[in-house]
């Protein structure tokens, strides 16, 4: 099974992407090879959640089992879970969307949550959670010069926290259902 996970920006988002797609997968218990596209390389919500954008995406890889487009909510300022909606029905049964509340630094960031000085529904509220706790913590710990700005490190800790991770980020547990369901009924 091929998998294209569509990040609103691969620069960084592909260090927390890839693994929590994998980790996924893995508790499913299927295989499967997950890439995050890099070409074309979007620059936010705005080009990741475009329909002629996603058109163009699902067209030139016809060998990928399965889009997810996973983007920051971003307290839905811009309409980004409309516009998500919108993607999941212009391409039913290839593609299925994920928004992070508010940005998908938060998933890291549940990895570390007795880390961070701030109560964890602080932390889920926040509009700008990656600059007012993911930096800070991500330079804190040393690791911004790492792989990813340090998003590599940060989320080693997957393995052991992930049950976790479905518990305080309930779009993920939603994520990991509605791809149960889509193996059910999609023959791969």
């Amino acid at each position: 099974m091929k998998v294209l996970v569509i990040p609103e920006d691969p620069t960084r988002d592909q260090y927390i992407l890839k693994p929590v797609v994998e980790k996924l997968f893995e508790d499913l218990g299927r295989k499967a090879r997950i890439e995050v596209l890099k070409d074309p390389h979007l620059r936010g919500t705005s080009e990741a959640l475009d329909k002629k954008m996603i058109e163009s995406i699902v067209a030139e890889n016809p060998m990928e089992d399965l889009f997810l487009l996973m983007v920051d909510r971003d307290g839905d300022r811009l309409g980004n879970s409309h516009l998500a909606k919108g993607r999941e029905a212009d391409h039913p049964h290839r593609l299925i969307a994920c928004l992070a509340v508010e940005e998908v630094e938060v998933w890291m960031l549940a990895l570390h949550r007795d880390a961070l000085g701030a109560s964890w529904s602080e932390v889920r509220a926040h509009h700008d959670p990656k600059e007012q706790y993911a930096d800070p913590f991500l330079r804190q710990q040393g690791w911004l010069m790492q792989v990813g700005s340090g998003r590599k490190r940060a989320m080693q800790e997957l393995g052991t926290q992930w049950q976790a991770l479905l518990t305080v980020c309930p779009e993920l547990k939603d994520l990991r259902d509605r791809l149960r369901a889509w193996l059910e009924r999609t023959p791969v």
